[in-house]
């Protein structure tokens, strides 16, 4: 529990009289690339370098029995390994090296002198190449234990391999190191993994949308879709935090009221269009997405899954979540404001891209396109509705870290986080797969 923690009177102040909390934390936590890789690569070769060192002590030990303590197990999944190495390098390969070289007075053992100079060599080796890999963990954690005094060890120890490896995958470099620690460290103090969450585009063929059964406009599987040009990329992620031994809880979102909630304002909806097909529809994705991201595909290291693998994966569809009456009245307000939360510059902006959307081969090719006027009242729609979806999404999962992946980051940050700017609450944490200035 935190309850009598630092962590949870300064934190836990914020949820309470909404102003943020301080951090002295560094915004920039060191990039890393690649740091996952890099732990499971060392921890790999030192649990083998373990095997061959027990291999020998147990071979020593069943000739000698008495003469030194029993060999304990190896560490269980999750346990440090780094004391049980020193371990039997201190009990054990240590003192067997003093009775073989020992001039006059050596005695011989099952193993020769030769192999367990190697044995301890590798070992001594592959404990200080797992030092060396660790160490920025080692360093983050410390830092985070002076910042936030009175978690349990492996709270920061997991954190600060979490944040290592979103600080090195996201792109954007734009939200606030301090904000992600912050909601990894309740997260992982309460529950032992982080909560990670991901907005996921319906798979959508507009050609059909004028076709006997419109609501085939929604397909039923992702290949082609916007997710599978994302998927090689967010499997980079997971893998990294898989390697980093970082526990996720995946919430996966599917944005399906797209449509209901600002296209059909400007472009008209069939009129034979048959909700309850549609919504059909809707509940099967939910289970396709599932299956797609974890569903096992062949790779040059062998089969791995296609975005995540994890026992904590949620998939729920946006329609079937009931938005509070605070989530509708932030939809209210910036449809009655819009410039109380955004810039004409804004509008503009995402004007641009929605009309690359109508081009062919692109998201609304077999829509008609609407006119410069409609198209303005569609994308103040559209910043009411991402503005709904943040404070839905904060509202669900206060300690979700979201990895944002549609462009711009900037400009999708501050959609997202109109729902709390007049709050004085702190901005949804976010890693991005684009970089700032991708448009």
């Amino acid at each position: 529990m935190i309850t009598e923690s630092v962590l949870h009177h300064s934190l836990m102040s914020e949820a309470r009289d909404h102003r943020p909390a301080r951090s002295c934390l560094p915004r920039d936590i060191p990039r890393l690339p690649g740091i996952g890789d890099h732990l499971a690569t060392a921890r790999s070769l030192l649990l083998h370098r373990i095997d061959e060192a027990r291999e020998a002590v147990e071979a020593v030990l069943a000739e000698t029995p008495g003469s030194f303590p029993a060999l304990p197990p190896v560490p269980r999944e999750g346990e440090p390994v780094v004391g049980h190495a020193h371990f039997l390098i201190r009990t054990y390969l240590d003192p067997f090296m003093s009775a073989v070289f020992n001039g006059e007075r050596s005695v011989r053992l099952p193993v020769s002198g030769k192999r367990l100079k190697k044995v301890t060599r590798r070992l001594h080796d592959a404990v200080e190449e797992f030092d060396v890999a660790h160490r920025p963990v080692a360093d983050l954690a410390g830092r985070l234990a002076g910042e936030y005094p009175g978690l349990r060890a492996t709270t920061y120890e997991r954190t600060s391999a979490a944040l290592l490896v979103l600080g090195a995958w996201d792109a954007s470099h734009r939200s606030p190191r301090a904000v992600w620690a912050q909601s990894l460290l309740r997260s992982v103090e309460r529950d032992g993994h982080i909560r990670l969450g991901l907005f996921v585009c319906p798979p959508v063929d507009f050609t059909r949308i004028n076709g006997d059964r419109p609501e085939l406009y929604l397909r039923d599987h992702m290949h082609g879709s916007v997710l599978s040009r994302l998927a090689g990329r967010l499997r980079d992620l997971f893998r990294g935090l898989e390697d980093a031994r970082v526990e996720v809880d995946l919430r996966v979102i599917v944005g399906d009221t797209d449509e209901d909630d600002y296209l059909w304002y400007g472009v008209d909806a069939p009129p034979h269009l048959d909700r309850v097909a549609l919504d059909a529809r809707r509940e099967a994705l939910v289970g396709a997405v599932a299956a797609y991201l974890t569903e096992e595909v062949p790779g040059a290291r062998g089969s791995h899954p296609r975005v995540f693998r994890g026992s904590s994966l949620t998939v729920q569809r946006l329609s079937a979540l009931a938005p509070s009456t605070e989530c509708r009245d932030v939809y209210a307000s910036v449809l009655a404001a819009p410039f109380d939360h955004f810039e004409q510059r804004d509008i503009e902006a995402e004007k641009a891209i929605m009309r690359g959307l109508w081009e062919p081969g692109s998201y609304y090719q077999g829509l008609t396109e609407p006119d410069d006027t409609t198209l303005t009242g569609i994308v103040v729609r559209k910043f009411a509705t991402y503005a709904m979806q943040g404070r839905l999404l904060r509202e669900m999962e206060p300690d979700m870290v979201l990895v944002q992946t549609e462009r711009p980051p900037l400009l999708r940050a501050r959609m997202l986080n109109a729902g709390w700017d007049e709050t004085g609450r702190r901005p949804l944490p976010t890693v991005d797969f684009f970089e700032a200035g991708e448009g």
